[in-house]
């Protein structure tokens, strides 16, 4: 992967420091309204170490842009920014800032997050440094839900979460999610090398997480030391789940997550797939087309532990339709030629 044809978009006047014990990967759009939040609880870390602040501005539609220079220009000791002309995509622009960080570890942030506690910084430098063996680390945040939802501050990690995560942990069920992208520091050398099917991945967390995990385990810190802002800025996950581009999607990522390691977590992915191929029976596309509801069913059958009669017969009743309207829209004969187009 190479991205260097963006970093004539650098804003000038950096003067970051070479070697970096810390890089901060700081990816940012349209947060005009969160982004002084950001920074200040970035820039106001108490730690004894040199660290850098890598933004990736993405050509905003509101004042964010103007938030990015003002403070580019004021601490250029700390900030090396990029202002995109044109937008790159939420994965372009991680990944251009993401290789282009220094330092030895790397926490990656959104612009609408903010850590709270001060020493963040320092107390999962120290936890990285007293475990040479561990690929990552990570502590708990609060999810404050500004989507209209009304639901009141929670935490993401309960009393009981893992002190040491490994790659099965994360392909239990789909869109497994217990991590805090904020909350997150990683060894950049575990993640120099990221493999092609990365970059195609519509979901860049549960990848990256299995990638670390394979080289070493993942440290939690039981501290909450971040926010993470639940807003209405995404496409959510019922719209998604109508989408077969999106289920299409997340079917390939489990797949290279599969053969990334080596048929290991074959079974649990399998399972992963089989749910994946189930929802798409119900997306937009597939909902008056029999034939591919069928084509789909079938599908997901073989990748799914189900054995028994009575088990495929409820699964049909739930997914398709009754065994009469099945034998009466059966019609492989007129049906044949869609059965190829998929």
């Amino acid at each position: 992967m190479n991205f260097s044809y963006l970093n004539n978009q650098v804003y000038p006047g950096h003067d970051v420091p070479l070697k970096p014990k810390v890089s901060v990967c700081l990816i940012t759009y349209a947060h005009a309204h969160y982004l002084d939040t950001c920074l200040q609880n970035i820039l106001n870390q108490e730690v004894d170490f040199d660290y850098e602040i890598v933004i990736g501005e993405d050509c905003s539609p509101d004042k964010t842009a103007e938030i990015v220079k003002r403070y580019a220009e004021q601490f250029p000791e700390k900030i090396k920014a990029f202002i995109r002309p044109q937008n790159a995509g939420a994965k372009i622009n991680f990944l251009h800032c993401f290789f282009e960080c220094k330092g030895e570890y790397i926490v990656h942030i959104e612009g609408d997050d903010y850590w709270t506690n001060p020493k963040k910084l320092q107390t999962q430098v120290d936890f990285l440094d007293a475990n040479p063996n561990a690929s990552a680390c990570f502590h708990n945040a609060e999810i404050i839900f500004e989507d209209g939802s009304g639901f009141e501050p929670q935490l993401i990690n309960q009393p009981d979460q893992k002190k040491w995560i490994n790659s099965a942990d994360f392909l239990g069920e789909k869109e497994t999610w217990f991590m805090a992208t904020a909350s997150v520091m990683m060894r950049a050398k575990f993640a120099q090398n990221l493999p092609e099917w990365f970059l195609k991945s519509k979901s860049g967390d549960i990848p990256l997480y299995v990638i670390l995990a394979e080289q070493g385990p993942i440290g939690y810190i039981d501290k909450i030391m971040s926010v993470y802002r639940k807003n209405e800025g995404g496409m959510s996950y019922t719209d998604n789940v109508q989408s077969e581009v999106f289920l299409n999607n997340r079917i390939f990522m489990y797949s290279k997550i599969n053969e990334h390691t080596h048929d290991k977590y074959k079974n649990l992915i399998q399972n992963i797939i089989y749910e994946y191929l189930l929802l798409k029976i119900q997306s937009r596309r597939n909902q008056k087309n029999y034939v591919r509801k069928m084509f789909f069913f079938l599908h997901a059958i073989i990748y799914s532990k189900t054995t028994g009669w009575k088990q495929i017969k409820s699964l049909a009743k739930e997914y398709l339709v009754s065994p009469t309207q099945l034998l009466s829209y059966l019609n492989f004969r007129k049906k044949i030629n869609d059965l190829f187009r998929f």
